[in-house]
């Protein structure tokens, strides 16, 4: 049957149904971009809620956690300093020492063993010895500068089990 006479042609009302109007078609564009408004405030939601956990997480333990180990790091730190100081001292009684083994070498001579036998086996003039035995005198004269002690700062060393073999 055709259409009658009040009705639209047929070409019409498949271009309805195809292509719909500029209206349907905003209406549809609104219902998609809403839903796709949707989604994201539920995804933005789900990343709040996280935040939140993570939150009361760090807050709860990681913050005592850190303010314990910020403790346990200020004591290693003095520890530091301490091992600090005492390498400095160490290095400048070793520079003392150096210094003074340089000037004994420069004023007494660094030969070996047996050029000082062959030396001494030689005769020498008399104002020679005598300068000898008067640097000999300065030699006897000389005393050890006060060091540093390894127990006063290790106190476990002079401990003769501190070096002994774990039983195992």
């Amino acid at each position: 049957r055709g259409p009658g006479p009040g009705a639209k042609s047929w070409p019409g009302r498949w271009r309805r149904v195809c292509w719909p109007s500029p209206a349907v078609r905003s209406a549809q564009e609104l219902d998609e971009s809403v839903e796709e408004m949707l989604i994201r405030l539920d995804e933005f939601c789900g990343m709040l809620d996280m935040i939140r956990n993570d939150t009361s997480q760090i807050l709860s333990e990681d913050i005592p956690n850190t303010k314990v180990k910020v403790l346990e790091m200020k004591t290693v730190y003095k520890k530091i300093d301490k091992i600090e100081a005492f390498v400095k001292m160490v290095g400048q009684n070793a520079a003392m020492l150096e210094e003074q083994v340089v000037r004994a070498e420069k004023d007494y001579g660094n030969f070996p063993c047996g050029v000082c036998k062959l030396l001494h086996s030689i005769s020498t003039p008399a104002f020679l010895h005598k300068k000898r035995t008067f640097l000999n005198q300065q030699s006897s004269t000389y005393e050890l500068p006060n060091l540093y002690r390894s127990e006063d700062y290790f106190p476990g060393s002079s401990n003769p089990g501190y070096l002994k073999k774990p039983n195992t």
